[in-house]
């Protein structure tokens, strides 16, 4: 069974919106928005994905936190993504990759 793959920037928006307005949702709104719950976009997070959910379940919203957790907002890399990514395996993989999985570079003695 093929499912629609949701993005975080265009579907999870209009659930954001759907919620009660607050500050706190408005400013997951932008933080969607601006990619940072993107698999692939964000810059900001370890895991967009994770933050979103805990923030939602944090404000009460368990229901939509619960759906990111299970996959529903799991959008596919696009062009400009997977560039990155053949860019960073070129390199090694030491730039983006490190600092997204908080890992450090290896010493030499």
């Amino acid at each position: 069974m093929n499912r629609k793959r949701k993005s975080t920037m265009v579907e999870l928006v209009e659930e954001l919106r759907k919620l009660p307005k607050s500050s706190a949702i408005d400013f997951m709104i932008e933080e969607a928005l601006a990619g940072e719950y993107h698999d692939y976009k964000n810059v900001k997070y370890v895991c967009g994905k994770m933050e979103s959910s805990q923030s939602l379940h944090r404000l009460g919203h368990s229901k939509l936190a619960r759906r990111i957790e299970q996959g529903e907002f799991d959008e596919e890399a696009d062009a400009i993504d997977e560039a990155m990514m053949r860019k960073d395996l070129a390199d090694g993989g030491a730039s983006h990759l490190e600092g997204l999985l908080g890992l450090s570079k290896p010493t030499t003695h």
